[in-house]
């Protein structure tokens, strides 16, 4: 069974909310700024070509009844600035990409209300400061429809779409690429997803959706965006309070009972970590590991691969000098390229190993 089918996922989207409110130093303003777009950008929609309205005859008794120093009642305010699905949005600490959205139908585990769809959003998010960030989708994100109704991020509709989200610590320079869900009712028009920069400051920036779903390649660069350092498997790598080893990758067929889905495989990491500290120290692989591809997307630990792969997963309290060894299992498609073990060394802290996977 596939994490994201499973209720601890409720539990790791929790503590990642909680890690973000924890991580995030308070803020000043963020003003966000359109520094580019995707080379392949879906051009403006075409707008419909209407006949000129007919204009209705005076009313001389309205006439005379008008206020001059009080508006129309139906003038709108601009509003504040929004953006377009492709657009390289900077705020802040970070450089924003809208890469398009879909309606998506749910499945076995998780379904709409009645009257409610559930829509997803692709985006990729780069960290173009000199620190670590943390991300949080249900603190950060939020839709809206043409009314102003607010929309949050929604554990079904997450639950529900066939991707990774963009949720935990950014290193510097780092991108991430994901999908949020949401769920919204079916007549709702004019969606607009909004990113709220810095919880403790201000800023947001909003990026209009538009009437029809839409998908972008993404952009082979991002200013901002850097090459991280990655080590090989068999280096040892001292971070916080552990040193590491990944000992060797392989790829569990499955059996009766796990099975990867459909143009997916398993993939299982071997891996040894030593408490090198003078107290105790705790391993999480739901919260502290993960597999990235070429892409961008990160994949959480699988329980079907990590079942496939035999042995146990190395979780739980070190204490000092001492050693841990374990197979961490991940589902990726199939075509995915240039698989990176991540370890976050310090939940409510930063730091970050990459080990690259043959």
């Amino acid at each position: 069974m596939n994490i994201r089918k499973n209720p601890y996922l409720v539990i790791l989207i929790f503590l990642a909310a909680t890690v973000f409110l924890i991580s995030m130093a308070c803020g000043g303003s963020a003003t966000p700024e359109k520094v580019g777009q995707v080379e392949n950008q879906a051009p403006p929609e075409p707008q419909p070509t209407l006949p000129p309205p007919t204009e209705p005859a005076a009313d001389p008794a309205a006439e005379n009844s008008a206020d001059p120093a009080k508006p129309a009642e139906n003038s709108a305010s601009a509003g504040p600035a929004a953006y377009a699905v492709g657009d390289i949005v900077s705020i802040g600490d970070n450089i924003l990409v809208i890469l398009g959205w879909e309606d998506v139908p749910g499945d076995d585990f998780s379904q709409p209300d009645d009257g409610q769809k559930f829509v997803a959003v692709e985006m990729i998010i780069v960290n173009q400061s000199e620190d670590a960030i943390s991300v949080s989708t249900m603190l950060q994100m939020t839709l809206k429809d043409e009314t102003g109704q607010n929309y949050p991020v929604d554990f079904l509709a997450s639950m529900a779409i066939d991707e990774t989200s963009v949720d935990g610590e950014l290193a510097p320079g780092e991108r991430i690429r994901g999908k949020v869900g949401f769920q919204v009712p079916v007549e709702a028009r004019g969606l607009q997803f909004v990113f709220d920069e810095s919880l403790f400051g201000s800023g947001k920036s909003f990026i209009n959706l538009g009437t029809a779903p839409v998908s972008l390649e993404p952009p082979a660069e991002i200013a901002g965006e850097r090459q991280q350092q990655t080590f090989q498997v068999g280096d040892i790598v001292d971070i916080g309070d552990f040193s590491l080893t990944v000992n060797e990758v392989f790829f569990p067929a499955g059996d009766d009972f796990n099975q990867p889905k459909a143009g997916h495989q398993f993939v299982a990491v071997d891996v040894t970590f030593e408490n090198k500290s003078a107290e105790s120290a705790n391993i999480s692989s739901m919260l502290q590991m993960s597999l990235k591809v070429a892409t961008g997307q990160s994949y959480q630990v699988d329980l079907s691969a990590s079942t496939a792969a035999g042995g146990s997963t190395p979780d739980g309290e070190l204490v000092p000098g001492e050693k841990i060894r374990g197979q961490v299992g991940y589902q990726i498609p199939v075509d995915a390229t240039d698989p990176v073990f991540v370890f976050d060394a310090d939940i409510f802290g930063a730091g970050k190993v990459f080990v690259a996977l043959p």
